[in-house]
């Protein structure tokens, strides 16, 4: 049966039998379904015989928040490992080029695809049918801890050696950056740019809210500072999960930015494996004074803090949130 809705991707329509192109524009369809800062999917492709070019969408870019362009940069990650994870799936070796051409900085990666895939790190499709499934999951999870062989899986999700992953159940730990969200939200909210940034997005219905409840949303986020609610809320989520993970670099350049969103990726399809569910708190290393704070909380103060986020069992959200059709993406396409 076919559906417009874009989670509900059929592997078994796959055109194996079909042209590259057409097998390259099926794995889009997993590309897309993976998680970016304020959902803005700030992705565009370009389809050029047995080639993906992935650029990052300006339009996508959070100025305010993101005015460093770092998140914008593991938001294309995470796309670009969805479209790997679906490529290895589907039997379509890749060979990736990060940040091609120097004279076009949002041409993120050029990805060229062959047939014979090389083999999953995991030895099975798990993060393939995962895919669909996993979602960033906003609310309290329920404090059950996380098996110490299952943080030690997903800490090994990570094969780039300039990347690291910290995974901490440790109380202190939780409370001290407990006050670093609460600190960051308060200075967020307290700039009216900020605002008017968030409120533009919830306007433009990315959480899957109506359009009246988004018009309204809108309103109420440019022109109130709800600062104290959101870091209350905020603080009571990160303190109902069990573990913190923290994504942290040897450098930070662009290509390691890409491939954090990578490992992150990669992370999260995994745990929603195993009914854990991540969501980032990335006010923290949006603001320079909390982001300094939590580097001085890594074992090796000489990391660049990337991604801090949280892990837990939860029931799954009940919607999905909305994702931008392949005729607004796909840019162009040769055969």
């Amino acid at each position: 049966m076919k559906t417009n809705d874009p989670w509900k991707v059929d592997e078994a329509l796959f055109p194996a039998s079909g042209s590259i192109s057409d097998r390259l524009r099926f794995l889009l369809r997993y590309a897309v379904l993976a998680p970016s800062s304020h959902n803005t999917q700030p992705w565009k492709f370009r389809l050029n015989g047995p080639c993906i070019d992935i650029f990052m969408d300006e339009e996508g870019w959070l100025r305010v928040c993101d005015d460093d362009q770092r998140e914008l940069h593991i938001s294309v990650g995470c796309c670009l490992e969805n479209l790997l994870v679906a490529a290895d799936h589907f039997g379509l070796g890749h060979k990736v080029a990060y940040l091609p051409d120097p004279e076009n900085p949002m041409h993120a990666t050029a990805v060229e695809f062959e047939d014979g895939a090389a083999a999953n790190p995991l030895g099975d499709s798990v993060l393939f049918q995962m895919i669909p499934v996993r979602h960033t999951n906003h609310g309290e999870y329920d404090g059950r801890p996380i098996p110490e062989n299952v943080l030690e899986q997903l800490s090994g999700c990570c094969h780039e050696p300039e990347v690291h992953v910290q995974l901490t159940s440790d109380h202190s730990i939780r409370q001290m950056v407990d006050e670093l969200v609460v600190q960051a939200d308060a200075m967020e909210f307290a700039d009216p740019a900020f605002r008017e940034e968030l409120g533009y997005w919830i306007g433009q219905g990315v959480f899957g809210t109506s359009w009246l409840m988004s018009k309204i949303g809108r309103l109420a986020i440019t022109h109130i500072n709800m600062g104290n609610s959101t870091a209350k809320k905020d603080s009571a989520v990160l303190m109902s999960s069990p573990v913190l993970g923290l994504i942290s670099s040897k450098d930070n350049s662009r290509e390691t930015q890409i491939k954090i969103g990578q490992v992150y990726q990669r992370l999260s399809l995994l745990a929603a494996s195993c009914g854990i569910w991540c969501q980032p708190m990335s006010q923290i290393v949006q603001v320079e004074e909390t982001a300094q704070k939590l580097s001085e909380l890594q074992p090796d103060s000489n990391l660049f803090p990337q991604l801090p986020f949280r892990l837990g069992f939860a029931e799954p959200e009940r919607h999905h949130t909305p994702r931008r059709t392949l005729e607004e993406i796909v840019v162009e396409q040769h055969d």
